[in-house]
């Protein structure tokens, strides 16, 4: 609905795609901020084709390009002798098969295009310092929640299923890459696995930086959330007896910059509209990353958020083709996400393949939010 009134709670990446979608459907949006700056924070970011298309589509391919890092091949390996289990390549085989890229790069990169891109139409669209706790009082035609997932909007508008914690905890951090040996700073994306844990390690910023993610099991209950610092010498506990290029890996890591946090999962939500509100990315469906999936089903929620505006003559109606487009296939992805973390923590003596289902076997790069039916 062109002229419509749209505000946005939160600056993420999901919101602000959002936002440039809308700008180009000819909306006026208003970004509610509630940091007072934005900055570089996060660590490594994954854009698979499917994300990808839908970012070229809003005319940032061009961008993206410049920034991200293609990953040649994602390998598999056993998590003490380094043998290969498993090799998924990419490159120009991606590109081939799904007509983009599988790229990775800094989240804060990635952010600052975005906001460049919404600041580029309006100056004054980001408003910072501007922490929403009732989405009702918003003087807007709409009011996309994409206050992420623990969303104050979802907790105090919609039936916010209770999250379930599911024994796995998740280790992230950046490493520059010349304090590292050769060997565990190499091109592409290598995963070791073995018995209840896998280590995931691959570089950004054109290997200037190398960023690492563990995902291990526990029984201990930890908080929800992404800034709970972990002490480094749990991390190498964790993976005591690995291979040398993990234990190297994390030596390197400045003290207090490794980040740990435990994993929930939530069931999916049957609907994402109340009224003139509408939950987007984490807050409407938090993902577990076993498929690496979060980013991408924000971007994907916020070009077709766009393209339901731009082809609804109420905002009702584009609201009810948003929430109707999305659901079926975020409500899937996030299923399988869930699923993930026992298909991904296998035993490697038990397997000589990689996972059946993953985000190629199913078909999850094939989709395109720019031409998808809303």
């Amino acid at each position: 609905m062109k002229g419509a009134d749209v505000a946005i709670v939160g600056a993420g990446i999901g919101g602000l795609t959002a936002a440039i979608a809308l700008q180009k459907a000819g909306c006026k949006v208003r970004i509610y901020e509630r940091a007072d700056r934005l900055g570089d924070v996060g660590a490594g970011i994954t854009i698979t084709p499917n994300a990808w298309k839908g970012l070229a589509a809003l005319g940032l391919g061009g961008a993206l390009e410049a920034e991200a890092d293609e990953v040649p091949h994602q390998a598999i390996r056993q998590h003490q002798s380094g043998a290969p289990i498993a090799e998924i390549p990419r490159g120009s085989v991606t590109r081939q098969t799904y007509g983009a890229p599988y790229v990775m790069l800094h989240r804060a990169d990635l952010h600052k295009i975005l906001v460049d891109a919404v600041r580029g139409v309006d100056a004054n669209a980001i408003l910072l310092g501007q922490g929403v706790n009732d989405a009702a009082q918003i003087d807007a035609d709409a009011v996309i929640a994409a206050d992420g997932i623990k969303s104050v909007v979802r907790s105090r508008v919609f039936a916010d299923p209770e999250p379930r914690f599911t024994g796995h905890l998740a280790w992230r951090g950046l490493v520059p890459a010349e304090r590292l040996p050769a060997s565990a700073s190499v091109p592409g994306s290598v995963v070791w696995a073995g018995p209840g844990r896998i280590f995931v390690r691959y570089p950004i910023r054109h290997g200037a930086l190398v960023n690492f993610v563990g995902l291990t099991r526990s029984d201990e209950w930890r908080g929800e959330g992404w800034s709970q610092l972990a002490v480094k010498d749990d991390v190498l506990a964790e993976y005591a007896g690995w291979h040398s290029d993990i234990i190297d890996t994390i030596q390197a890591a400045e003290d207090d910059t490794i980040i740990t946090w435990g994993l929930f999962a939530r069931e999916p939500l049957k609907h994402i509209v109340e009224g003139r509100i509408a939950l987007l990315g984490d807050a409407a469906h938090p993902m577990l990353p076993f498929m690496g999936q979060g980013a991408a089903m924000a971007i994907e929620d916020g070009v077709v958020l766009g393209r339901a505006f731009a082809g609804a003559d109420s905002v009702t109606e584009a609201l009810d083709r948003y929430a109707a487009a999305r659901i079926p296939r975020t409500s899937f992805i996030q299923q399988e996400s869930a699923a993930g973390a026992d298909r991904l923590q296998f035993e490697v003596a038990k397997t000589a393949q990689a996972p059946s289902r993953t985000e190629d076997t199913l078909g999850i790069f094939h989709f395109d939010p720019a031409t998808a039916p809303v």
